[in-house]
C-alpha cells in the first residue's frame, strides 16, 4: 500500500521527504502538481511532477492507503472531493492555509492599526484584497484570511487527521470550525539536530558567540506588523552597537519596498534588510549575531526562526496575542513582551533551559516518533468521522 504526498515547492519539503523515508522507506510517493523541475526550493529527486489528470487517476488506484496534504493551498483544496472514500486523508497545516477557519478567534484582526492602514493604501499592488471585493477595506486587510465557503467547509469533512503547527491551534479550529471533525496528529517539519543548528555546534558554544543584534520579523508580509515593531524599537531599544536584521526575502514586493524605505529612514545604517534567500547554514550564522528576536505577529508565524534562535540562546520577544507564547510557556520558556522589550541578555541558566526545552520537543527522537505515528495512522484502516 502507498501513501501519496501532495507537495508544494517550499524549503520545508526536503526535510519531510527525509523523515518519512526514515520512518517507512518505499511506501511514499511525493507528488507536485502542475509544476516542473528545477524547483525553487525542493531538491529531493524523490519529488516528481504530475498533472492533475494523472493525479486523479493515481488517487483512485486500489493500492493508495492515504493522502498526506502538505499545506492545503487554495489550488489543492478542490482536490479533496476527488479522493475516493477509501484512503485516509491527513492535512499538515502551515498556518495561512487554516487561519480563515479561526478568523473569529481574532476579532480585531491580525494587522495592527498602522500596518492595517498601510495594507489598505497598497491595495491593488499588494495581497490584502479579499477575493470578490473591488476595494479592500481596512478591516478586510486586518483579517486577510476569508472564512471558508459552504463548498470549502464540505470539502474539509473529507479530512481524517489534521496537524496544525501548534496544538492550541487545533483546539481553536475545532472551536470555531466544527465542520472540521478531523482527529489531531502532532507533527512538525524538521529536527533540531538536522535542520535548526549548525553541524557540530553545541548550545554553549552557540550562546558564547551570540551578538547584540536584533532579528526583526521573518518576511515581507503585513502580518509581521513591522511599522508598530519599528516604533517599539525606536522607543525602547538603545541601538548603539546593534543592527536590525530584517528578513524580507519572500512575501509582498510592494509591502517590502515600503518597509525598506521606512526602515532606512528610521534607523539608517543600523537597518539591514535580507532581500535574497540564503542557504540554511549562512542564515543560521546571521542569526548568531542576534541576541534578541522580535516578532510582532498576532497569528502564529516565524516559529522556525524562534526555535533556531531560542536554541542559540537568544531572548525571544513576542506580541502578547501570539499563539506561540502559550506554547512556549508550556515548554517552560519565558518570553518578553515586544511592546516593552526587556533587552537584558538571557542569563546562562535560562539559556540552557530554553535550548533544552526546544531540543526535547523538536529533536530527532521526538520528531521521528511523531512521523512514525503519522505513517502508522496513514496505513491503518481509515478512521470513522467522529
Amino acid at each position: 500500500m502507498k501513501i501519496l504526498h501532495l507537495m508544494v515547492d517550499d524549503k520545508f519539503i526536503d526535510s519531510a521527504v527525509r523523515e518519512f523515508e526514515l520512518a517507512r522507506p518505499g511506501v511514499h510517493e511525493y507528488l507536485m502538481l502542475d509544476s516542473r523541475p528545477p524547483y525553487r526550493y525542493v531538491r529531493s529527486p524523490a519529488v516528481r511532477a504530475i498533472s492533475r489528470a494523472a493525479w486523479r487517476e493515481r488517487v483512485h488506484q486500489p493500492d493508495v492507503a492515504a493522502v498526506i496534504v502538505h499545506c492545503l493551498s487554495p489550488e489543492h483544496q478542490p482536490l479533496l472531493k476527488e479522493i475516493p472514500p477509501g484512503p485516509t486523508v491527513i492535512w499538515i497545516g502551515w498556518g495561512y492555509d487554516y487561519y480563515g477557519l479561526i478568523s473569529d478567534a481574532f476579532p480585531e484582526g491580525m494587522l495592527l492599526p498602522a500596518t492595517r492602514a498601510l495594507a489598505a493604501t497598497l491595495q491593488g499592488r499588494s495581497t490584502c484584497q479579499v477575493p470578490g471585493q473591488l476595494r479592500a477595506s481596512e478591516l478586510s486587510c486586518a483579517r486577510p484570511y476569508p472564512k471558508p465557503s459552504h463548498h470549502e467547509q464540505a470539502a474539509l469533512q473529507r479530512i481524517d487527521y489534521f496537524s496544525p503547527v501548534l496544538e492550541n491551534e487545533y483546539h481553536l479550529v475545532r472551536r470555531h470550525q466544527p465542520t472540521l471533525r478531523a482527529q489531531y496528529l502532532h507533527w512538525n517539519y524538521g529536527t533540531a539536530e538536522d535542520d535548526m543548528t549548525l553541524p557540530g555546534m553545541d548550545a554553549q558554544a552557540a550562546a558564547a558567540q551570540l551578538g547584540p543584534n536584533l532579528l526583526v520579523g521573518n518576511s515581507a508580509a503585513p502580518a509581521n506588523n513591522h511599522l508598530e515593531l519599528f516604533e517599539h524599537i525606536r522607543r525602547h531599544v538603545d541601538l548603539q552597537g546593534r543592527e536590525l536584521i530584517v528578513p524580507l526575502s519572500y512575501g509582498d514586493f510592494a509591502y517590502r519596498a515600503h518597509i525598506e524605505r521606512i526602515g532606512r529612514q528610521m534607523f539608517g545604517n543600523a537597518f539591514v534588510p535580507l532581500i535574497d534567500f540564503l542557504p540554511k547554514d549562512r542564515y543560521i550564522e546571521i542569526l548568531m549575531s542576534c541576541g534578541h528576536v522580535m516578532m510582532n505577529h498576532v497569528r502564529q508565524q516565524a516559529l522556525g526562526n524562534l526555535v533556531i534562535s531560542g536554541m542559540l540562546g537568544a531572548k525571544l520577544h513576542l506580541n502578547r496575542r501570539s499563539p506561540i507564547g502559550p506554547w512556549m510557556r508550556r515548554l517552560g520558556i519565558s518570553v518578553s513582551d515586544v511592546e516593552r522589550p526587556d533587552m537584558t541578555p538571557l542569563p546562562g541558566a535560562a539559556r540552557e533551559v530554553q535550548a533544552a526545552a526546544l531540543r526535547a520537543d523538536l529533536g530527532r527522537d521526538a520528531q521521528r516518533r511523531r512521523t512514525q505515528t503519522m505513517v502508522d495512522a496513514a496505513l491503518a484502516p481509515r478512521p470513522s468521522a467522529a
